[in-house]
């Protein structure tokens, strides 16, 4: 696949993927699904938290230190859970410090369906232990009311079901090569809700029409003739 840009974070430099992300413009990129205020939309940038959150675990997997990780503002089953990284210019920012004493080499490989990101350097023989707490729901998602002219008056279709606000958290412990603990960190995540928009008719019933009814009456006139024959008399006989 081909590779992205390389990136040599040399001893106690804060890594930071943001700094090639500059701003959002056409000819830098293209349209993709993203989180604004809350909401799934398209714009300028889509996707790149991808790029953000690969690179949040191949630093994690490292036991490098992570002095900052912001999670997405809903939550993502295809990515770890509470494992998740958002990145936006100019603010929310994802870093990770090189605390191994030797330069490391960042490296990505982009297929057509798969990112892969490693991390390159002197072995430290570092072991991460994880301890993943229960994603948990609070409560029901709300209701969003979308009027709808093409359904019929109080007629109601469930265009999606929404999701309820979660939270989540991890812990990771970094030992060094002799068995000595040298980090323990949690990350707490918490997920809005998303609304279920439910379609609501506001087509009313045509009015009826008014019907006019014309009634005919026919009088017939019947004729009866009656035919007399005369009866004939009878003569005397002579």
């Amino acid at each position: 696949p081909p590779e992205g840009p390389d990136h040599q974070p040399p001893t106690r430099e804060r890594a930071r993927p943001r700094r090639g992300l500059r701003g959002r413009t056409g000819d830098r990129g293209r349209e993709a699904p993203v989180i604004i205020n809350g909401e799934l939309k398209t714009g300028l940038g889509g996707g790149v938290c991808q790029v953000s959150t690969t690179v949040f675990n191949t630093a994690y997997e490292a036991g490098l230190p992570i002095t900052a990780r912001t999670n997405h503002a809903l939550y993502i089953s295809h990515y770890p859970q509470g494992r998740d990284a958002t990145v936006d210019y100019p603010g929310v920012d994802l870093r990770f410090v090189n605390d191994t004493g030797h330069w490391l080499l960042l490296r990505t490989f982009v297929g057509p369906s798969s990112l892969v990101v490693s991390l390159y350097g002197t072995p430290t023989h570092r072991r991460v232990v994880t301890e993943t707490a229960p994603l948990e729901a609070h409560g029901a998602p709300p209701v969003q009311r979308a009027p709808d002219p093409t359904l019929a008056a109080g007629q109601k279709v469930v265009e999606s079901s929404g999701e309820p606000a979660r939270t989540t958290s991890v812990r990771r412990r970094v030992y060094d090569a002799s068995g000595k603990l040298i980090a323990d960190t949690t990350w707490y995540s918490s997920y809005r809700a998303e609304p279920a928009v439910l379609r609501v008719g506001t087509k009313r019933k045509p009015k009826p029409k008014k019907t006019t009814t014309t009634t005919t009456t026919t009088t017939s006139t019947t004729t009866a003739t009656t035919t007399t024959t005369p009866k004939k008399k009878r003569l005397p006989q002579p």
